[in-house]
């Protein structure tokens, strides 16, 4: 899969996660268990990486592993907006958090050309200690942005996100709208290459969420790459070049957004 004016480029991406029910461990069992751990921590962790099977001094641990997604490979041109389709748990999340480094693939790899902002899940990208103003600082700096450039843009971000009144304010102290305001703004308005933005749709008013549309369209048309999930089909079709179908972990489908939103609409029965 060539590279060339790829600003993504994924290749066999996949993550697994350990999924298991309580552990059956009594309170003796506990105690065992945590003073061997001290006590030995090298053979502790060998013999959970190799997968033996537990002495008596360790009780089965029921549950197994799981793939989020696996085997996912896709490009996405640069200025290229591409919507990802998918029912909830189909894996949309992850391969976002996959792209942004937030977590290691299991397997494969992406590539990624160019400064990336993120907005995920709600206060993801924030530290609750700090206010509004200082995260913005954060986020800007983290990506590589000169002070000056970051100050000039400080207003800006503020106004879009409406949070004017409280951007002082430690983040842990918002709402999820509130974050969810300013994380959008902070993805859409920092200098970034590529934007990942999951699901920026599912809380506020109708009113902001027009406006998010709206500044999506407007960075689409800047140049930058977009890469977003939403459950809002219409925004999707309307706003992404392509679009790609994850479910149950795989990519069953990719064109344009037309088509992949009327299989998944099938497949789902929804209308």
């Amino acid at each position: 899969m060539s590279s060339d004016h790829k600003a993504i480029v994924a290749e066999g991406l996949g993550k697994s996660y350990w999924v298991g029910g309580h552990m059956l461990i009594d309170r003796m069992g506990m105690h065992a268990l945590v003073d061997r751990a001290l006590k030995a921590p090298v053979q502790v962790i060998s013999r959970l990486v190799s997968n033996q099977k537990p002495s008596s001094h360790f009780p089965e641990i029921p549950g197994h592993m799981k793939w989020a997604i696996r085997n996912v490979s896709f490009s996405v041109d640069q200025g290229e907006v591409l919507g990802i389709v998918g029912h909830n748990g189909a894996g949309k999340s992850v391969l976002l958090k996959l792209l942004s480094r937030i977590t290691r693939p299991t397997e494969g790899r992406a590539r990624l050309h160019g400064r990336v902002g993120s907005m995920l899940e709600a206060g993801t990208s924030f530290h609750g200690e700090l206010t509004g103003r200082e995260n913005i600082q954060l986020s800007g700096a983290i990506l590589g942005m000169p002070r000056p450039r970051i100050t000039a843009l400080m207003d800006e971000i503020i106004s879009f996100s409406e949070v004017e009144e409280y951007i002082d304010t430690p983040v842990k102290r918002y709402s999820t709208g509130m974050i969810l305001r300013l994380g959008f703004s902070v993805a859409a308005h920092l200098d970034t290459d590529i934007m990942l933005i999951d699901e920026v749709l599912a809380v506020g008013d109708q009113r902001f969420k027009r406006r998010c549309v709206d500044k999506m369209r407007s960075v689409a048309r800047s140049g930058k790459t977009v890469l977003f999930v939403s459950h809002d089909m219409d925004v999707l079709k309307q706003i992404s070049d392509r679009a790609i179908l994850i479910r149950e972990g795989s990519l069953i489908m990719e064109g344009a957004p037309g088509h992949v939103v009327a299989e998944h609409v099938r497949y789902t029965g929804k209308s």
